[in-house]
């Protein structure tokens, strides 16, 4: 979420609201409605849709409030966000992309791409895909879809990122 916002967080011009849909893996191991693939099979649970943690820690870090409307679906793993992004200067679908591309040029655990990604490309991915990027007719509206697999990204890689960090390593050993 924090990755499709950034790049466009000194021209915001409103509240972004991210939609978001998780694998059930990400509901935790005690067993819940969130976690029974029976419960989710054909179905789509949204929950905690104010004040969710990762809508705080997102708002904390860009310092710009933000709106994360999260759901948990069937499938096991995986992240997929679309980022309904405003900003007050008219801006092209090309402009928007650029922005991307300049912003993680030197990220090598982020991709972006013009396509929109579905879920399945985050599954097994150690990083983040960007993509999808479309730019509303008056060029006031920046929409940006990013998937991530949420075990690993989402948990392991970041946690040896974090670690290697906090030990002194380069931030991407035993990770590339």
């Amino acid at each position: 979420m924090q990755l499709a916002l950034a790049p466009f967080i000194e021209d915001l011009d409103g509240v972004p609201a991210v939609f978001g849909v998780s694998g059930y893996s990400g509901a935790g191991t005690t067993p819940s409605a969130m976690n029974d693939p029976n419960r989710l099979a054909d179905n789509l649970w949204p929950y905690k849709l104010v004040g969710h943690n990762h809508e705080r820690e997102t708002t904390r870090n860009l310092g710009h409030p933000v709106r994360f409307m999260p759901h948990v679906h069937q499938a096991f793993r995986g992240l997929l966000i679309t980022s309904n992004i405003p900003i007050s200067a008219p801006i092209t679908s090309d402009e928007a992309v650029q922005r991307l591309v300049d912003a993680y040029a030197d990220e090598p655990l982020i991709d972006i791409q013009e396509e929109i990604p579905e879920l399945r490309d985050g599954a097994g991915r150690l990083g983040v895909l960007l993509g999808g990027v479309h730019v509303s007719e008056d060029g006031t509206n920046v929409v940006v879809v990013g998937v991530e697999d949420n075990l690993l990204k989402g948990a392991a890689v970041q946690a040896v990122q974090n670690l290697n960090l906090a030990f002194g390593q380069p931030e991407f050993a035993a990770i590339l």
